[in-house]
């Protein structure tokens, strides 16, 4: 860890106030004692660590896409389920995103590096604010509670992308430890003493910005957030802490506006990414100001999901996996319209005219022109090296008098056959295209999606081999096509955290109650709520599955999906259409734990890296 803290911490303008910060190595510790106000603007530095561009291993400048946020959210969300990629990319999530082994690449290198330069100068704030010594106590205490919450949340993040799952065991390397100023040692500590330290963090951030004055809207940690944060650490922790995941989340949800418990309608979901700070739903964001922190658009969260002109509004290479789509697909009116708001509100058909392209084309100017109800047949088939799946297509179908979908492939009649799952609508083809006897018992899976005249508007309903998907989850701020402030903690977990540790305790009632709050505010009627009579007629043995399951709908594309899989210890099925190995990963595989960048493990004698 010698080479990481050497650099210091760089404390650079403070966006939100365009105020200058304090020179980072001349304000240390001491200084900090003899100057508490300064306190105040080194504090404000950590924020912007999460959003900046900074130079690293001798650069004089920033590296395009070397941004913490934007590395984290990559890093965990394309390891999950949701989310599928068309072919290799020059961007480093390529290797992530397929599980392989790589001790490089400026995505790993760059978190690690700025996950410990956050650690360390919350340290040295910590450090030089003492309330009973200030002339502004209640001040003294937010910003010491706000320091305390950001080293817990730096040791979070990088336990949980650089170490095996805590119900993997306490005792398995985790990460360094760094609490307080001493750097001497440079060993990795064990997973459950990283976790200790975390927990210890958040209660001493919550005392303390207890005691304190809040500082402004949700671009500003607060109390709630470290009670947020502390709660998602405690599932995190197995079954030994959910009576604490929910005793926190009753204390915190009893503190909830009146108005995330009501429905979210298609045009408060849509507006939800331009102003994240000032929402009710949001309990601490990063807040990004246009333009400085949006100098180079292709930089930002959203810059996988969606684009316009290639290279300057985003590269759109990231689209929904098909099992996302089919689960929000489960309810639908006559018409075969998707009920879930949540759904309607993000996903965007793929667009051919991109250089033309504005997001506020996504939901107005842009018309879809239907081709006289006819539907795109959709399946996945196995690549000729037998490694991933890619999709095929047949357009311009009907469907006969079953409702099924008659067609011929490389020469060869099927049927794509209307099926019951559970009360819930698929299609499946009597062969075994993937490969994989297991998957589905040999059958295919077939993806029924609406067909288009290409010739009537610009949408792209079958580019390439793929039904490409855009995500407008992360767009429309200042009417930017790829910026938002990325929310870390929203409302919208909190009541699933709790639901979440209530199904892992059997407390069936409870678990619904909030899965079902989830559901309302997102328009499902009330014949799509759960109950303890229905759930197991829809296909769940088990109360976790059916939080997990919505989790995925409701937070998706949000770092989740992966964490909450395997700390349940169940499997992650990738055996969806994408440039990634057609497997299912347990959640003890090694891999999970990425491996540390070789900067680090070289720097120090015995460092072991994770095994393989």
């Amino acid at each position: 860890m010698k080479k990481i803290f050497a650099f210091g911490i760089a404390l650079l303008t403070l966006a939100a106030c365009n105020m200058d910060f304090v020179p980072s190595d001349s304000m240390t510790s001491s200084a900090l004692k003899e100057n508490p106000q300064s306190a105040v603007y080194t504090t404000d530095g950590i924020y912007s660590l999460f959003k900046d561009n900074l130079p690293y291993k001798g650069q004089s400048s920033g590296e395009a896409g070397n941004v913490y946020l934007r590395h984290y959210f990559q890093l965990a969300e394309s390891r999950g389920d949701n989310v599928t990629i068309s072919g290799y990319s020059e961007d480093p999530f390529t290797s992530p995103y397929r599980y392989e082994d790589v001790t490089y690449g400026k995505n790993k290198t760059y978190t690690w590096w700025m996950g410990y330069k956050i650690i360390y100068a919350a340290n040295a704030n910590i450090d030089g604010l003492d309330p009973e010594t200030s002339d502004n106590p209640r001040q003294t205490y937010q910003l010491l509670g706000e320091n305390y919450f950001f080293r817990a949340l730096a040791h979070l993040n990088m336990v949980t992308l650089f170490a095996m799952p805590y119900v993997c065991g306490r005792d398995n390397p985790g990460v360094p430890l760094r609490i307080g100023m001493d750097y001497t040692k440079t060993e990795r500590a064990t997973v459950g003493e990283v976790y200790d330290a975390i927990v210890e963090d958040l209660k001493k951030a919550i005392e303390c910005m207890d005691k304190g004055t809040p500082r402004g809207d949700a671009s500003y940690v607060s109390a709630n957030a470290a009670r947020a944060l502390l709660a998602r650490t405690y599932l995190f922790m197995g079954d030994d802490h959910l009576e604490d995941c929910v005793q926190v989340s009753d204390e915190l949800i009893a503190k909830a506006p009146a108005s995330v418990k009501g429905v979210y309608n298609l045009s408060t979901l849509r507006s939800y990414p331009t102003a994240t700070w000032s929402s009710p739903e949001t309990i601490w964001c990063i807040h990004m100001i246009y333009p400085e922190d949006h100098a180079a658009p292709n930089e930002c969260i959203g810059t996988m999901y969606i684009c316009g002109a290639y290279g300057t509004d985003g590269w759109g290479e990231w689209y929904w996996s098909d099992e996302l789509i089919e689960l929000f697909n489960r309810y639908k009116d006559a018409s075969g319209n998707c009920l879930d708001n949540r759904f309607n509100a993000y996903f965007l058909y793929k667009i051919l005219d991109h250089d033309n392209f504005k997001i506020a084309d996504a939901y107005t100017a842009k018309t879809i022109v239907l081709d006289n109800g006819k539907q795109t047949v959709c399946f996945p088939v196995k690549d000729n090296a037998g490694d991933f799946c890619t999709t095929s297509h047949v357009a311009g179908l009907t469907p006969n008098a079953a409702g099924d979908y008659e067609f011929t492939f490389e020469g060869k009649k099927y049927t794509a056959k209307k099926t019951d799952v559970n009360g819930y609508t698929r299609y499946f083809i009597d062969a075994n295209f993937t490969g994989d006897a297991t998957f589905f018992g040999g059958k295919t899976p077939a993806y029924i999606r609406p067909d288009c005249d290409e010739s009537k508007n610009g949408w792209d309903f079958r580019g390439n081999l793929y039904l490409p998907y855009w995500n407008t989850k992360f767009s429309g701020q200042d009417g930017q096509m790829t910026m938002t402030s990325p929310v870390m903690l929203r409302w919208g977990e909190v009541f699933l955290n709790r639901a979440e540790a209530h199904a892992r305790l059997g407390h069936e009632k409870e678990t619904f109650d909030d899965v079902n709050l989830i559901r309302r505010r997102a328009g499902l009627p009330e014949d799509a709520m759960f109950t303890s009579s229905n759930y197991k007629t829809r296909g769940y043995s088990d109360l976790v599955d059916v939080v997990l399951d919505e989790r995925r709908m409701e937070l998706c594309f949000e770092a989740d999906r992966m964490f909450a899989v395997f700390r349940n210890k169940k499997s992650l099925d990738r055996r969806y259409v994408g440039y990634h190995p057609f497997e299912v990963i347990k959640y003890d595989d090694p891999r999970i734990a990425l491996l540390i960048p070789d900067d680090e493990v070289l720097s120090v004698e015995g460092y072991k890296n994770n095994p393989r």
